[in-house]
């Protein structure tokens, strides 16, 4: 009877291993080890979605009562995968006459501020170098905690005067010069890109992806924005932000007291972090649900036709030129904001994105004509084992999703009869067992 239940079992494994698309179960399994509460996944084309889930719940095992992922209504902080809104944007001020990617960024920022490479005063920098993190700007991490500010905070800052302060510090620039090919991945360098379309269209950031991105897409201002007001009637679809790791607390409390981290509880090795902002918004923090992501995803398969007029502002987007990464911390190639990458072997356009207690990715292949958004509420900021058991999990569950949706027809039928014939071949020996040892087959 034993053997009987063990090759049952094997038959289970084995469909939730090849099946196509992928069970709600087998993902829910993958997120379970990896500590991820859940996660909000679509596959799209250029015309449908594919494929739409939401598995799991908003917060991780510390009550009874817990909220299901909803790949419709669920909100999510995309993190940095907000920064691809920035290259849009960026581009609609270009189709405008009103910025040329290579002119020196102080013409459109005086006589607001003035911006200089402390150790190359000689050299401009310009809003490509921004858009492709080659303008030499570093990471001051003293300066880059403050950003970080509870509820809605970040509204009662200025984006400029932030910015303006972070580079007055000769500790927030690299050895090396602006628009020499080596990239340094920036937030406030994507946030300054911002910043100088907030001085062109002379309204606020914040305020322009919304009339400019999100109200052409359709996308509701009560279903994505930068601030938690915006969610004001659904705060129960905002995803909490929990940390799988409590020996982290002291770290936190240190580095962003003003956050408030705290346990979530008494007996599991979860941490709180309460809703918050940043005072850099631009480059991290707009808000949505990973179905009105897919409709920014499917407008890009389709060259953002609606949000952009020329062909050759897409191009711009994705166009990587020579590059180095500063200390070879990356294997990514940027174009404006938008990266390659590559997993699993296929060659990929997108962002991810990270903050504590959320791990993003939006990704679409070579071709574009097949995207996958993947949000979750797992954490990477760790940078622990853990923490690379999550990014691990997200980028196979990435690869796993296009291996599925990128094969014909064909090949799903060979791989289904393949299917059949293993799963055949196990109820053979079933019956052989039963037939030697019970007599039933």
């Amino acid at each position: 009877m034993f053997w009987f239940f063990f090759l049952i079992a094997l038959i289970k494994a084995d469909s939730i291993e090849f099946q196509c698309p992928p069970t709600t179960a087998s993902i829910q399994h993958l997120l379970d080890e990896a500590y991820i509460p859940g996660a909000s996944i679509i596959v799209l084309n250029r015309d449908e979605v594919l494929y739409q889930k939401g598995i799991g719940y908003h917060s991780p095992p510390i009550s009874e009562q817990r909220q299901p992922m909803n790949a419709l209504s669920s909100v999510f902080v995309l993190a940095s995968i907000s920064k691809t809104f920035i290259a849009v944007a960026t581009m609609q001020m270009v189709e405008l006459n009103l910025l040329n990617l290579d002119e020196d960024i102080n013409k459109y920022l005086s006589p607001r501020m003035k911006i200089i490479h402390p150790y190359y005063p000689n050299a401009i920098i310009t809003t490509r170098h921004l858009l492709t993190h080659t303008a030499g700007i570093g990471q001051n991490l003293i300066e880059e905690y403050k950003f970080y500010l509870p509820g809605d905070g970040f509204t009662k800052t200025n984006l400029g005067d932030v910015i303006e302060k972070y580079l007055s510090y000769n500790t927030s620039w690299l050895p090396v010069p602006p628009g020499h090919n080596i990239t340094f991945y920036s937030n406030v360098g994507a946030s300054l890109a911002a910043f100088i379309v907030e001085r062109l269209a002379n309204t606020s950031f914040e305020e322009y992806v919304q009339e400019k991105i999100l109200k052409v897409l359709s996308i509701d201002k009560k279903d994505a924005g930068y601030r938690l007001s915006n969610f004001q009637d659904k705060k129960e679809s905002l995803i909490g932000h929990y940390v799988y790791n409590a020996s982290w607390l002291q770290t936190f409390q240190y580095m962003v007291p003003q956050l408030n981290v705290s346990r979530a509880d008494n007996f599991s090795d979860w941490l709180y972090v309460p809703f918050y902002g940043v005072s850099r918004y631009p480059a991290g923090y707009l808000r949505m649900s990973a179905y009105s992501l897919s409709l920014f995803l499917q407008s890009f398969l389709n060259n953002f036709t609606t949000l952009l007029h020329n062909l050759s502002s897409i191009e711009e987007i994705i166009h990587v030129a020579p590059q180095t990464n500063y200390l070879n911390m990356t294997d990514s190639k940027y174009g404006l904001m938008w990266y390659w990458k590559v997993i699993g072997e296929r060659r990929l356009i997108g962002h991810e994105g990270s903050v504590p207690g959320i791990t993003t990715i939006m990704m679409a292949n070579e071709k574009r004509n097949l995207g996958v958004i993947i949000l979750t509420n797992g954490d990477v900021v760790r940078d622990d084992s853990q923490a690379n058991k999550v990014q691990k999990t997200i980028i196979n569950m990435t690869k796993e999703l296009f291996d599925c949706f990128e094969k014909s027809t064909n090949t799903g039928s060979a791989n289904r009869s393949y299917n059949f014939f293993l799963n055949y071949g196990i109820i053979s020996i079933i019956c052989f067992i039963f037939n030697s040892f019970m007599m039933l087959c």
